[in-house]
């Protein structure tokens, strides 16, 4: 195997990059709106398990919840200047957790910059330390300026979590109205043809992003993605139809029909796919050709012409014929740090390299100006007799919205504050036979089921977003609710929600789960079942 049109790649030894500790992650907002201090915008699970809170009392109270009470009026004072700050400071301070205990913990705050370059927030993490290492009197001034590279390495993580997090929230919120609109569409199309393909892509596509936000949200919670054997053919087949349409590229592919699976995680190496797509197309903006290919290679001794340890490797190759890359250049590429883009941050290949090294293989690139370049991918092969995951094939959409429709007519109180995803619920629950109601918060949803109870047309199920603007999030209402009504019906969904197993759904007290963005089949299952348990 060889590059076929550049030089060999230069070597290029990654650093060994620290791993990420599991700290609790908050976001306070940039002034103090009471004497308790900045209001809580954002926790991660970790800031739930150490504090003893659920995340909905924890988001939307004020810091001094769980700050220490004897250092918080210094702290607000303190924001201006920290915000101004280019570094960010750490203390030893207690966490006041529910129940009164005090644990002591180690914080750390920086400001989080705002698009028009002020501080919008700040982003605080907490670390348990241990009892022998914090002085006797806490209340002392301990706050330091930090600039060594490992603590500044630990707070872009902690930053790059926190933004996640957020983005994976809102990204489901957004997700949600166009995948509902979406699916609508598709139905009311009458002709089939290229309305039918492009709506079909679209699904895919938002398939793909939903997947991403699973990931980032798993990212803050510090856990890992499970593993799997499986074949990169139809990774590659996916990525090049998604990555290549509309974008005047015409994709080449040769695939080695018995390339050997690998074993890791797919939507990670489809992560890495798409990202070298990607650039290969922004390579060729004037259209051109992008030539993918799949095939094994074994290696039998080490060193070689790619630098590759000995092994069985399945390889990925992706090639353009675009502007290539300069021999400057090409030893930086997998710098985060470096871009060559003008709107580039450096992490799309850095993010590349860490995956596939983190799966036991290599990227290797090469490129020529004027010519191209070429990234080649090697996965190490699974053994021998491996069993190959086969995803599971989902129902047909038509036949399951059939089944559920044995329930129609429900009167559904749809209680979401975001007017998009609000709209489109209710068009989907129009078509599933149902006659929805919105209410935008909290008080209002309490107040509409109130009025309704006792009349000829009461509420039979409630659809309930679990983070609410104003006093009441989603457990509040429900509480609130099985005081008017102890038989009330209540389906909880949410961004920040994964698939949920039954015992998870009765611990919680709600008669159904629904994390965002769900499908039209989804929804049409979850109320059936909800409805017919009572």
């Amino acid at each position: 195997m060889s590059l076929a049109t550049a030089a060999s790649p230069a070597k290029h030894h990654a650093s060994p990059a620290s791993p990420l500790k599991q700290s609790g992650i908050i976001v306070i907002e940039a002034r103090a709106a009471s004497p308790l201090g900045p209001k809580v915008v954002f926790a991660n699970e970790e800031t739930s398990r150490l504090s003893g809170y659920q995340l909905s009392s924890l988001i939307g109270s004020p810091l001094g919840l769980i700050y220490d009470h004897q250092d918080l009026s210094r702290l607000i004072e303190k924001l201006p200047l920290i915000a101004s700050s280019p570094n960010y400071c750490w203390m030893e301070r207690n966490l006041i957790c529910n129940g009164g205990k005090r644990l002591p913990v180690k914080w750390t705050i920086r400001p989080t910059q705002s698009r028009e370059g002020n501080s919008g927030h700040f982003t605080l993490t907490i670390s348990p330390v241990k009892l022998e290492s914090i002085d006797s009197n806490l209340s002392k001034d301990t706050e330091i300026d930090i600039e060594g590279d490992d603590h500044i390495e630990e707070s872009r993580s902690e930053s790059l979590a926190l933004a996640a997090g957020g983005v994976a929230h809102d990204f489901k919120n957004a997700l949600q109205s166009i995948k509902t609109n979406l699916e609508l569409a598709q139905r009311a199309s009458r002709s089939p043809g290229a309305l039918d393909e492009y709506l079909a892509d679209a699904s895919i596509a938002l398939g793909d992003a939903e997947t991403l936000a699973h990931q980032m949200l798993a990212f803050t919670k510090g856990e890992e993605s499970g593993g799997c054997v499986f074949s990169v053919i139809d990774s590659v087949k996916r990525v090049s139809h998604l990555c290549t349409a509309g974008s005047g590229v015409r994709c080449r592919m040769r695939i080695d029909p018995g390339a050997r699976p690998v074993d890791g995680d797919p939507n990670q190496i489809y992560q890495v796919l798409h990202n070298l797509v990607i650039n290969a197309c922004q390579a060729m903006p004037n259209g051109g050709t992008l030539d993918l290919m799949v095939a094994n290679i074994d290696f039998n001794k080490s060193p070689n012409q790619f630098s590759v340890k000995e092994g069985r490797y399945t390889i990925i190759s992706v090639r353009d014929r675009g502007c290539g890359i300069s021999s400057e250049s090409l030893p930086r590429i997998f710098d985060r740090t470096f871009t060559t883009k003008a709107n580039g941050n450096g992490f799309g290949l850095a993010s590349c390299r860490a995956i596939v090294k983190k799966h036991g293989g290599e990227i290797r690139a090469a490129s020529k100006p004027g010519v191209g370049t070429e990234f080649l991918v090697f996965l190490p092969s699974a053994p021998e007799g491996s069993e190959i995951f086969q995803p599971i094939e989902k129902p047909d959409i038509t036949e399951t919205i059939s089944k559920s429709k044995a329930i129609e007519n429900l009167k559904v109180l749809v209680v979401e504050d975001q007017q998009g995803v609000a709209k489109a619920t209710c068009r989907m629950l129009e078509f599933l036979g149902h006659c929805p109601i919105v209410a935008e918060t909290g008080e209002k949803a309490i107040q509409n089921y109130l009025q309704l109870l006792n009349g000829e047309d009461p509420i039979d199920l409630v659809l309930l977003d679990m983070t609410l603007p104003g006093g009441l999030d989603g457990h509040d209402v429900l509480s609130e609710l099985r005081k008017i009504d102890p038989r009330v019906i209540v389906i909880a969904t949410s961004g920040y929600f994964e698939e949920s197993p039954a015992e998870t759904i009765a611990e919680s007290g709600f008669d159904g789960i629904l994390a965002k963005p769900y499908a039209m089949d989804s929804l049409a299952i979850t109320l059936s079942q909800a409805a017919s348990s009572r």
